[in-house]
């Protein structure tokens, strides 16, 4: 692929070829310059499929650094909550990187591919910050978003279609694991994870390699009729895992008004940082909100209604309480569910939130447990066991 500014340029991901010829709707959209499908076919079925079946999704369009040298690990460590260099090889460990005031610059995934490699996997471009917090640290950052191509495998029958694709032993790789294999030629390294609530798989793997493997994959796994999936039904998956999204359910510290930024605590991701820790970036502003308690709270909400409700404010009786960041009817659930961003003074509240549907009329919104949905599938091992 020809260089390009990945910040002004709107191009082909390396499968956009073959899902141009799998697209029935022709419907696009673009994440960090990559022009990707927004659909297939219709959003139930690839839902159905995604629950039910096995799925593939390009998900090229993921910001992924290398961080190698003597101090790579202590520069994780403070750059991503007291965490980052706390994870063992051939495992993966989702994380948070803040600011200096403790708000969310982004979440993402660490992982340790073997003793000299850490890659960190962003859903946003955060360069000039990492080079910045890399002052003082004996190591190397690498930027390889344009040399890496990342095809997201997931369903109920993801491990059986990657196993019958030549993928050999990957039952035995726990949630989070990370291995790195070879498939005939091609390097890939293979993440178990999913943010979608369900069984799930990553294979990054040369650009040039991308479409091989791709074509691979699908004359191999025929058996298993895998569907591929538009970014428009992996998000309402991950409305059903409960997994807030970077732009959509929080506005990365970077770019956001200051109003808007919010910290990990706020945004449930409390266990993603180490308060005991020697030092990280925003820690010292991050105790400060334990200790004096966060003024907005990240929470799930359960919509009773006959429709989606007519805008996105919460109220608390009649007093506005916050505003939904992600709301959709789910299949899984049957219920309209949502993300709402609230002060966290209804927390706990006995008072009754709703939300207004059509002609005004009040829709009763129930805080609830995140995830929505659960797949009991996703963390066993080998994944196949009932």
């Amino acid at each position: 692929m020809s260089a390009v500014d990945p910040d002004i340029a709107v191009r082909p991901t390396p499968f956009h070829h073959r899902m141009a010829e799998l697209s029935r709707t022709n419907e696009w959209t673009q994440q960090l310059g990559w022009t990707l499908a927004t659909g297939f076919d219709t959003p139930e079925t690839e839902h159905a499929a995604l629950r039910n079946r096995c799925t593939f999704a390009d998900r090229t369009a993921l910001a992924t650094y290398e961080v190698t040298g003597p101090q790579a690990r202590a520069y994780l460590d403070r750059l991503a909550g007291g965490i980052g260099g706390h994870v063992k090889v051939g495992s993966s460990r989702r994380v948070v990187l803040c600011d200096d005031d403790g708000h969310l610059i982004a979440d993402g995934t660490v992982m340790q591919v073997d003793d000299h490699r850490s890659w960190l996997v962003l859903p946003i471009r955060v360069s000039d910050w990492l080079e910045i917090s890399r002052h003082g640290f004996d190591c190397t950052i690498d930027d390889m978003s344009e040399r890496i191509a990342t095809l997201a495998v997931e369903g109920p029958s993801a491990c059986a279609a990657l196993l019958s694709a030549g993928f050999g032993g990957l039952q035995a790789l726990r949630p989070g694991g990370v291995r790195d294999m070879k498939l005939g030629s091609t390097h890939c390294v293979v993440t178990r994870r999913s943010p979608l609530g369900g069984l799930g798989y990553e294979l990054r793997l040369p650009v040039e390699d991308a479409l091989p493997l791709l074509d691979r994959f699908r004359r191999e796994a025929a058996y298993f009729a895998p569907v591929p999936i538009g970014t428009s039904v992996q998000a309402l998956a991950q409305l059903e895992a409960g997994f807030p999204r970077a732009g959509i359910d929080y506005a990365p510290a970077l770019t956001a008004d200051r109003a808007d930024r919010r910290t990990p605590l706020e945004l449930g991701f409390g266990r993603l940082v180490r308060l005991d820790a020697d030092a990280f970036t925003g820690r010292k502003a991050l105790e400060r909100q334990k200790q004096h308690g966060a003024g907005h709270a990240l929470v799930g909400l359960e919509v009773t209604g006959p429709d989606i409700p007519d805008g996105a404010a919460v109220f608390d009786g009649d007093a506005p309480a916050g505003r939904v960041t992600s709301m959709a009817w789910s299949p899984a659930c049957k219920r309209v569910i949502a993300l709402a961003d609230v002060s966290s003074d209804v927390l706990g509240s006995a008072r009754a939130l709703n939300m207004r549907g059509a002609g005004g009329r009040r829709m009763a919104a129930t805080i609830v447990p995140r995830p929505f949905y659960v797949c009991a599938n996703a963390r066993r091992t080998p994944p196949e066991a009932q």
